[in-house]
């Protein structure tokens, strides 16, 4: 593949590059200056274009290219950063009343409504036009609703990292979707004060989704069926049970519970197909594309514009458009064109794991499917279909599997076999769900289809849990750094470009490249077997601290009892796969423990000569002749008393949760 053959990778790689500046450094231009820089690199290559000959119109188009970086670099840092004024901030510190209308659909939780909202003013009509995350108390008759102007009380504060170690980086999250400030607001706090105009693409894809939810539910599907049809056709995942969503990832086949590619796919065939009788001449075609397009569009408004979903459909109209105009549609130009236009609409497209994985997988697909089946040729359209259905599994996991162990950690081991069950029973799944929607009306119709949809998704599940229950069925608790991770593609790349160009020197640079993960790995294990610290985690209400001597760990929790509660997974789970210790969970009241590196007698601990006083009750200190010498004293209890601490214990360290 070479560069200059797909113009929009020119550009596409300085827009990219720019908005990883943006995203990874504090630069930043302002308005004039920028404008002034571009107009300067717009007339510089316009003139190099027009008076240079052709050995030197590289020049213009470097000039070009820096066009791009520059505005990848703006967007993103017009998205991505909190550019809040002096006048804003003084707002934010002396006001608590503010007027807001809800821009997304709320989200119903157990005691809250979680609701995104835009800020219009306060109470004084001061103007504060921001994005923020409200979590309404629930209230008996009031339900909000997308559209809704409401008036709250609330102090706004910056949204915050919990300071857990390499736990989950929540304020860039919301910081993509330019969302910087969040409150909580009780029930008497908030009251609707009217509506607005709201979005009617937004709003009609909402209710739409709402309305075929709702047929599947009337035609009879309930439970683990309806979360997995609304799921894997709507994109509705709500109801999905988390233990179910668990097995299909642990299986290896999470991405079917997603609208992806795959999906719009079938909704496309089903169309085209359909279709087929407009194809009678070439204004009919124009007619057969538009719908195709529009149907397309809709189905991803739907299902809420997922990364894969919108890269699907931006594919599927090149691929329209192309038919349409009698040209070969190279399935490269399609993807660098979908990517570009994506990231020019959302820079910070580039940073969500979905949109990575979903481009890996089609990348993978495309670059070593063909590849990978054309080194057998099975006899039989029996185990060619499976044989096609192992390369799709394997290329795709080629490209996604660093990617996938980075972020997650494990991986499945059965995938092939999950895949190879799977897919086409998910296929069938998907067209049986369409032809539910579409014969819901015909009451003796619908109820067949119910039956054979609810049966073919309980197989579905069945074959999941039977996969995910057998021995080794996943590999976890892998820790590899960004920089093994971008090691592990160099090796897929150079055994690839060796494969097809027989050179060794891409042998030499994939074993080179193979030998350094090693070596990270061994200096890693190294260091981190040589760790002796504690930690104290945020757990929301419940108190946990860590001891952690040369790779073996304790910990001591009042709400922790075991590895399968939420909050060792939310806390502590990142922490022990990065850093390779092998932990133990003692509840906090417990009198007396004692192993090979550690004592705790009632709430004191002793380490290697240390001492540490766990103080996570909430009790009183009284003052005494005799001090207490300690050196760590851990206040894990904000609620405890520290006036009379200095009177009893003497401290070397007084470390505050």
């Amino acid at each position: 593949m070479k560069l200059h053959n797909y113009p929009v990778l020119l550009v596409l790689l300085p827009f990219s590059i720019g908005i990883g500046t943006a995203y990874f450094s504090s630069l930043s231009f302002s308005t004039t200056h920028l404008i002034c820089i571009l107009c300067f690199l717009w007339i510089t290559a316009s003139l190099f274009h027009a008076l240079s000959k052709y050995k030197t119109q590289w020049i213009s188009s470097i000039f070009i290219q820096l066009l791009f970086l520059i505005a990848g670099f703006q967007l993103t840092n017009f998205r991505f950063q909190n550019n809040i004024s002096a006048t804003e901030e003084k707002l934010l510190e002396n006001n608590k009343y503010w007027i807001a209308k809800i821009v997304e659909h709320p989200i119903e939780k157990e005691k809250t409504y979680k609701v995104v909202a835009e800020i219009q003013q306060d109470l004084n009509e001061h103007d504060f036009r921001h994005k923020i995350v409200l979590y309404l108390g629930k209230k008996d008759l009031v339900r909000p609703q997308y559209g809704n102007l409401l008036i709250f009380n609330a102090k706004l504060s910056e949204i915050e990292n919990n300071s857990n170690p390499y736990s989950f980086d929540y304020k860039s999250f919301m910081a993509r979707k330019s969302i910087f400030y969040s409150a909580y607001v009780p029930l008497k706090q908030w009251q609707i004060i009217g509506d607005f105009a709201v979005n009617p693409v937004i709003d009609c894809s909402y209710k739409i989704q709402q309305h075929l939810s709702q047929i599947f539910a009337e035609a009879g599907m309930s439970g683990d069926e309806y979360g997995i049809i609304t799921a894997i056709l709507l994109g509705n995942d709500d109801t999905m049970n988390p233990e179910l969503k668990q097995s299909y990832a642990a299986a290896g086949v999470s991405h079917i519970l997603c609208v992806s590619g795959m999906h719009v796919g079938i909704i496309f065939m089903i169309l085209d197909f359909l279709l087929r009788p407009l194809e009678i001449n070439p204004k009919t075609k124009i007619l057969k594309t538009v719908i195709l397009m529009l149907f397309i569009w809709i189905y991803a408004c739907i299902t809420g514009l997922s990364p894969s979903v919108t890269r699907a459909a931006s594919m599927f109209s090149f691929v329209s458009i192309g038919s349409l105009l009698r040209r070969n549609t190279n399935i490269f130009h399609s993807l660098f064109a979908s990517l570009f236009i994506l990231l020019v609409i959302n820079p910070l497209l580039l940073f969500e794991l979905g949109f990575q994985l979903s481009y890996l997988a089609v990348f993978g697909i495309v670059i070593f499917q063909g590849k990978i089946v054309a080194l057998w040729t099975p006899k039989g359209k029996i185990l060619q279909y499976f044989w096609n259905l192992i390369s799709v599994s394997i290329a795709a996991q080629l490209t996604t599997f660093p990617l996938s162990i980075y972020y997650f950690g494990q991986f499945p081991n059965y995938f092939l076999l999950a895949n190879m069950s799977v897919i086409a029973l998910s296929f069938i799944v998907v067209v049986s769900g369409v032809i539910l929607l579409a014969f819901s009306f015909i009451p003796t119709i619908s109820n067949i289809v119910t039956w054979i949809l609810t049966h073919e998704i309980k197989l579905m599940n069945f074959i999941i849990c039977s996969i995910e229950s057998l021995p080794g069925a996943v590999t976890r608790n892998i820790s590899i750094s960004w920089i093994q991770m971008l090691l592990f593609y160099g090796i897929i790349i150079a055994f690839f470009l060796l494969f097809q160009q027989r050179k060794k020197i891409y042998y030499w640079c994939g074993i080179s490249a193979f030998a350094i993960i090693i070596l990270l790995f061994d200096i890693d294990k190294y260091q981190t077997q040589h760790i002796e610290n504690y930690t104290i985690y945020n757990i929301g209400k419940g108190t946990a601290v860590s001891f952690n001597y040369h790779g073996k760990t304790v910990i001591f929790s009042d709400s922790i009892r075991d590895k399968s509660h939420p909050n060792y997974h939310f806390a502590i789970e990142n922490q022990e796969r990065k850093e390779r210790f092998e932990s133990i969970i003692i509840p906090f009241d417990s009198v007396f423990y004692q192993n090979e590196f550690l004592v705790k007698q009632g709430d004191w601990v002793y380490m290697n000569g240390k001492s540490y006083y766990l103080a996570h009750s909430k009790k009183y200190f009284y003052a005494t002749s005799d001090k207490f010498h300690v050196d760590y004293f851990l206040l894990l209890n904000p609620y405890l008393s520290t006036k009379y601490i200095s009177s009893t214990f003497q401290c070397k360290y007084l470390v505050e949760h």
